[in-house]
């Protein structure tokens, strides 16, 4: 008789969420099915977690809308869906990671939405009903660093009440929150996690919170 495959060791258990390993076999089916990735949307990157760390400190009314920028495949967004029962939007410019971002979802039996479209494109009536704006890894180039602050700026003059963007400490990030905290009183922190590796991120942060 062959043993079936433990799908539990294609998954890594952190904080509640059941976060899909590249080894996935449903992971490795839509990668064999894809052509490439157009904005490195191809994996869960591990400021995520360290994200995720970080937004277990915090209070956010359930049922608030929160956008994820850069989502990726959305592991912060299912965390705020299963634990505050956040209502949450992804947007990625890289259509590609839509069906990992499904699957990240189903697996944790959670709903999001899923918005193919730049950052750039949103206005203050797209950033209106939102009340967190978040995203991680997304300052990965200096010439994105002008657009996310005006959309950030963008964000705040709609009625956004939270920012938080999560990074390694790239140079572009820098030159970001150098502008956050000089015109839009932001600060950035330091967070470090020892598991499911030990890694140290920095989060810029705006707002409330």
């Amino acid at each position: 008789m062959l043993n079936r495959p433990n799908h539990n060791s294609h998954l890594i258990d952190y904080m509640g969420i059941n976060v899909l390993k590249a080894s996935h076999p449903q992971v490795r089916k839509l990668k064999r099915q894809q052509q490439g990735h157009s904005a490195h949307g191809n994996k869960v990157w591990r400021s995520s977690f360290v994200l995720m760390d970080y937004l277990s400190t915090w209070e956010i009314p359930p049922g608030s809308k929160v956008l994820d920028v850069g989502c990726g495949w959305g592991l912060a967004g299912v965390y705020l869906t299963k634990h505050y029962q956040a209502e949450v939007t992804g947007l990625d410019i890289d259509d590609s990671v839509e069906p990992f971002f499904k699957l990240q979802a189903e697996i944790n039996q959670c709903t999001i939405k899923f918005e193919q479209r730049s950052f750039e494109s949103l206005n203050k009536h797209d950033l209106a009903p939102y009340h967190t704006l978040m995203g991680t890894d997304i300052c990965f180039w200096d010439e994105l660093t002008t657009p996310l602050f005006n959309l950030l700026r963008r964000a705040l003059d709609a009625g956004c009440q939270n920012i938080l963007i999560a990074d390694p400490g790239r140079p572009p990030f820098w030159a970001l929150a150098d502008l956050c905290v000089a015109k839009l009183d932001g600060e950035v922190v330091s967070r470090t996690i020892q598991q499911p590796w030990k890694s140290e991120k920095y989060i810029l942060r705006i707002g409330d919170q």
